[in-house]
């Protein structure tokens, strides 16, 4: 990256621009929205918590993921992810198995309960995704957001390498 992303002197017009304008303000303002969606429709009905889905997502339809490339995609801690893994592992939901190529590492696995579970709520969020994106073009929005996470991460990728405050 060739920004130096900790230098706000790079950023033109900072002066005008309200927090409430911010993108990463409206985002976490969405991302709260959907959260507490999340939490009425799904961790209420089927006990599920947020990164548990998560996980489950990113199971889906693939034979395995390891739990670093789980927590690194969800940018959640590795044990936290380790720990939710287990928890979906007693619900049923996956099961762990070595991985092939890395002996050192673990695989989480969507079991077919698990599969079932994702397909009796992919109807579901299929609807509410309808809803959400009325009057807006979603290949372009979710081009768009696409792009806005890989920026977001290329930051966070140089703000994780700066030395910390104290």
């Amino acid at each position: 990256m060739t920004e130096n992303a900790a230098n706000p002197n790079l950023v033109p017009n900072s002066d005008a621009v309200t927090f409430e304008d911010n993108v990463g303000v409206r985002v976490v303002r969405l991302a709260e929205v959907f959260s507490r969606l999340a939490r009425i429709g799904v961790e209420q009905p089927w006990g599920l918590r947020g990164t548990e889905l998560r996980i489950l997502n990113i199971l889906d339809r693939v034979d395995g993921v390891a739990i670093s490339e789980i927590a690194r995609r969800t940018h959640v801690d590795k044990a936290w992810i380790s720990r939710s893994v287990r928890d979906l592992e007693l619900k049923g939901l996956v099961t762990r198995r070595g991985d092939a190529a890395d002996s050192r590492k673990t695989q989480a696995v969507l079991s077919g309960e698990g599969r079932a579970l994702l397909d009796e709520l992919r109807p579901l969020v299929v609807w509410h995704e309808a809803r959400v994106l009325k009057g807006i073009d979603e290949a372009a929005f979710k081009h768009d957001l696409d792009r806005l996470l890989a920026n977001a991460e290329a930051i966070l990728e140089v703000a994780e390498s700066l030395p910390q405050r104290d």
